[in-house]
């Protein structure tokens, strides 16, 4: 298995999935580290989910995972600070600042 990674934008009060790279071919999205915390910029997002994102901006998390070749899923947690979500309506772009980040591999914590 070659590596694979994708992204997932979640309601952090209800849980409620808002966007998801995996499930929708449309969304992509670029990953960097910014200074201290990172940056996710989002394209393929339809302008009513993205204004959905804006309004719960206070109460998001965003989640990576990697799975790469022989290791076990690694899950990214990121803590977004929603002074810093941004959506540019003439770019379709959306972006995302995360102050926080915990990485963790899902299978560690679940018992067979």
């Amino acid at each position: 298995m070659a590596q694979q990674e994708w992204f997932m934008v979640k309601h952090g009060v209800t849980g409620r999935g808002l966007a998801n790279s995996k499930t929708d071919a449309a969304l992509s999205y670029r990953f960097q580290q910014e200074g201290t915390g990172y940056l996710f910029t989002v394209s393929g997002l339809d302008e009513q989910t993205a204004l959905k994102i804006i309004e719960l901006r206070q109460e998001l998390n965003v989640f990576r995972f990697v799975q790469r070749k022989d290791r076990p899923l690694t899950k990214h947690w990121y803590y977004v600070d929603g002074d810093r979500v941004k959506y540019d309506s003439e770019r379709h772009t959306l972006t995302i600042y995360a102050k926080s980040e915990i990485q963790y591999i899902p299978d560690d914590y679940f018992a067979d």
